[in-house]
Parts: C-alpha cells; structure tokens; sequence
C-alpha cells in the first residue's frame, strides 16, 4: 500500500484538530480520546493515529492552535479603538471565557513535558502577560483621554486582571460571580479610572443629565 499523500494528511490532521474542539468544548478535556475523536469523525482509529502519534500529540498542537487563535483575538481586541471602557473590560473577559486554551493549558501543564510545551508557546509569542496587554489598552485609552491622566494604568491592570483570572479558574464547591455581577464589579472599576469628559459623553449618549 502507499503511503497517505502529505496534503492528505495535512488535511486530516486539520480535519481532527476542528473535530477535536468540538469533543472539548462539550466533553471537556478528559473527553477528548483518540477512539472517541474517531468516532467524531466518522473514521476509524487508525486514521486518528495517522495524523496524530499519540492523545499527547493531539493535546499539544490542540493548545497551540487554541492558544494562536486566543492571542489573535487579544491582538484584535487591544488594537480596536472605541467602546464604552466596562464594555471593552468584559469583552477581554468573554474572549478567555469562550477560549479552550485555558482549560487546555490547565490540563497539559500537569503532564511530564508542561515545561517543554509551555516553553515552546512562549518561544512562538503565544502566551501573553494579561497585566501587560491590559496596561497597553488602558495606556492607549488613557493617551485619548478616557482614562485619568493621573491613574496609575499598571496597578488597575493588575487588579483587573487578577480579578478575571479568579473568576476564570475558580471551579466548584467554590463559587464565582455570574456574569452579571461581574459586569456589575468590573463597570465599578471602570467608573473609578475612567474621566469627567468621558462619562459625559456616554450620560449623553444614553440621554442622562
């Protein structure tokens, strides 16, 4: 028999990699087997095996393509001018909440080669610092005047972020806000930093004196 054409397999393993988020996203990351991404798939295990070597493989460049398409995102978002600050705020959130890199990278760092992976997104600029892409956006913000000149945009990232990645990790028993209360917390924050002028302009726009 000869060999499965390198397209072919190039096309399967973008066929499985798709396949594979599906199984994720609803199963989670425990789910996620090569003989159930075959069932998936509608294709015998052996084929799985062909694209991937082993479920290792498979997480690896799962996480590595979730975690490019997250920092795409992030990119997209930070560069995005305009928008009410709470709004942009929470949508730095919603972009982590709908990503499968958090729990991905959760579950691969307990492995024997989180090290190795994890060095290798950081060497591929997929892993960003949140505190750093936070300041940037609120510095960006602040250069328009939205923000206080006298805010101290570093310190607010942190604390903004900090906050996000609690409500990100925190898993049952202990409980974390929905996401109504956190609008409610992270428009709080944004009412603290943002400027006279500009919440003069969204009372304005929303017809409040």
């Amino acid at each position: 028999m000869s060999p499965r054409p390198v397209a072919d397999v190039d096309a399967l393993r973008s066929d499985l990699l798709e396949r594979a988020r599906t199984v994720v996203a609803r199963d989670g990351v425990e789910g996620l087997t090569m003989r159930g991404l075959a069932a998936e798939a509608g294709t015998a295990v052996g084929l799985s095996y062909k694209a991937f070597s082993s479920r290792e493989e498979l997480l690896w460049k799962l996480t590595l393509s979730s975690l490019s398409e997250l920092a795409d995102q992030l990119d997209e978002w930070a560069a995005r001018p305009g928008g009410e600050l709470a709004e942009r705020l929470m949508e730095f959130h919603d972009l982590h909440q709908a990503s499968l890199a958090p729990d991905l990278v959760e579950h691969v760092s307990g492995g024997p080669r989180s090290q190795e992976l994890l060095q290798r997104a950081a060497d591929e600029g997929l892993i960003r610092s949140w505190t750093g892409i936070m300041s940037e956006f609120l510095r960006t913000r602040q250069s328009l005047g939205d923000v206080g000149e006298d805010v101290d945009v570093e310190a607010f990232a942190f604390i903004i972020t900090t906050a996000l990645h609690h409500v990100l990790v925190t898993k049952a028993p202990f409980l974390a806000p929905d996401r109504h209360t956190l609008s409610r917390y992270v428009a709080g924050i944004a009412a603290r930093i943002t400027t006279r002028t500009c919440r003069h302009r969204v009372d304005a726009r929303e017809g409040r004196d």
